[in-house]
């Protein structure tokens, strides 16, 4: 009897299986027999009997309760609700457990505990010598609370980002330990947005764009820069020497990027205070763009914090507080203010300046008036926003021109308009005999480009203008500010 109720059940089970399958399985519109050589094989899980004779194991020990076929019925749904439940259960506990062992100490820790454990590793080396202690020194404990902490070598950056290295190549502890807490706390608090951002963008397809530059843009930046300050041209620098070619104008790199690129800086093997560039071009803009892809590194990208700011810079030098400064002394505040412009992108922004008649500048409003300007220049996301248009357009011929000249006849028009007014051919002129100039060699040419050439020099003590420094890079400030009206334009 026993053994006809197990077999009855087993029946009914793989009847009842085979039912639930065929009910979340749709066939209907199948043409194809099953005993076709084109149809999909129906492969049987190796789990399948196991759990038919563990089903009729259990409808055995109900003998005397469950015989009926409705009886079996209702014991069988109930058995396999459970089963598939316990199964979850079991998932969900193992997921937990996953999920436990990938996140980072420094999410399940407490603030207190992080505050602590940095403070712990840096407490021997705060003690010495007023807190000061050589690059290599701070490298070595910084990445050790690193490893404590589980953050990811690019996470870490964001810690690298607060150490400013001084020209002796030490790092102030005491000066870092705020800063640097501060950014491990930011790390915490974005987690979940940085994981979002890292997966958004890995869907983008068009070049990466930093400080209005791809990436062979800012290599050969790079190279150039780095070969001028190598005077014996032995393919290195002092960490020194290194670290103020990254600050070049031309680059346009903050505080911040130069601290977190010092800290990749390739060291010659016998010497660590040297640093051997052409290992390091490579790897540059690559290491900028995985910290604002990974959020660890973020650009401004609010206006009215960028004029506030900005009002405050040129505020700095506006010593009798007139509220009034000259364009070489608002450009020379820009250039210092450290909003992570390039030079010919400040050009392209000083074209906003607009002179009284007593030839100043009234530097709030100028703040306020450029301040959505710089944030579309230096904020990361809007640059990509542009990249596809951007790439499109530094391929057609209108981007090689300016006022319907190629480079070479603009700059032999304005080079000739300048050497000829300079009849002492001092390599100078003043303010009225340049901007005269300007207007004789280019006449097509707008007051935005002409406020944009005025700003590429300096005066002297003598109130002249080195006009060479104008013709430099006369062509190509104006090409970055014609850029930037295509690209507002477009958008």
């Amino acid at each position: 009897m026993q053994i006809i109720v197990a077999l009855k059940g087993l029946q009914i089970g793989v009847s009842y299986i085979s039912k639930k399958f065929l009910e979340t399985h749709d066939f209907s519109s199948s043409k194809v027999s099953m005993a076709s050589k084109y149809a999909k094989p129906m492969q049987i899980p190796a789990e399948f009997p196991d759990i038919l004779r563990n089903f009729a194991r259990e409808v055995l020990r109900q003998q005397g309760k469950v015989e009926t076929k409705e009886a079996i019925y209702t014991f069988g749904s109930q058995y396999f609700k459970d089963l598939v439940s316990k199964h979850n259960g079991a998932n969900k506990v193992v997921n937990e457990a996953a999920l436990s062992a990938l996140t980072p100490a420094y999410i399940k820790m407490g603030e207190e505990a992080i505050k602590e454990l940095v403070a712990v590793a840096f407490s021997d080396a705060q003690k010495q010598d007023e807190g000061l202690v050589i690059f290599d020194q701070f490298k070595q404990i910084l990445n050790g609370v690193g490893e404590q902490l589980q953050l990811s070598s690019i996470e870490l950056k964001a810690l690298y980002a607060e150490a400013d290295e001084s020209d002796g190549g030490f790092i102030n502890c005491t000066d870092f330990l705020p800063l640097g807490i501060q950014a491990l706390l930011q790390l915490r608090t974005t987690y979940t947005q940085r994981l979002a951002r890292v997966a958004s963008s890995g869907k983008r397809e068009t070049e990466f764009f930093l400080h209005g530059m791809m990436q062979d843009e800012t290599e050969s930046i790079l190279r150039e820069t780095f070969q001028r300050a190598d005077k014996e041209e032995v393919g290195a620098l002092t960490r020194l020497a290194f670290m103020d070619a990254l600050r070049d104008a031309d680059l346009g790199f903050t505080r911040r990027e130069v601290n977190v690129l010092m800290s990749e800086a390739p060291a010659a093997e016998d010497d660590h205070n040297i640093v051997v560039y052409p290992d390091f071009v490579p790897i540059c803009f690559t290491l900028l763009k995985d910290t604002y892809v990974q959020g660890i590194l973020e650009a401004h990208n609010n206006p009215d914090w960028i004029a506030q700011y900005l009002t405050e810079v040129f505020a700095s030098g506006d010593s009798e507080s007139t509220g009034l400064l000259t364009v070489p002394e608002i450009a020379r505040l820009f250039r210092a203010a450290d909003v992570g412009l390039t030079r010919l992108q400040i050009i392209a922004v000083m074209s906003e300046a607009q002179e009284d008649k007593t030839g100043f500048v009234n530097y709030e409003r100028f703040a306020a008036q450029i301040s959505r300007m710089v944030v579309a220049l230096v904020n990361v996301d809007s640059q990509q926003s542009y990249a596809s248009y951007l790439q499109r357009y530094r391929k057609t011929s209108e981007y090689y021109t300016v006022l319907d000249m190629n480079q070479h006849t603009f700059e032999q028009a304005l080079s000739h308009a300048l050497e000829t007014a300079d009849e002492s051919h001092r390599g100078v002129l003043v303010h009225d005999e340049v901007l005269n100039a300007i207007r004789n060699a280019l006449p097509e040419i707008t007051d935005h480009q002409v406020r944009a050439l005025m700003a590429l020099s300096d005066p002297n003590e003598m109130g002249e203008l080195d006009y060479n420094l104008i013709t430099l890079s006369a062509f190509q400030a104006l090409q970055k500010l014609q850029e930037y009206s295509m690209m507002i334009a477009e958008a």
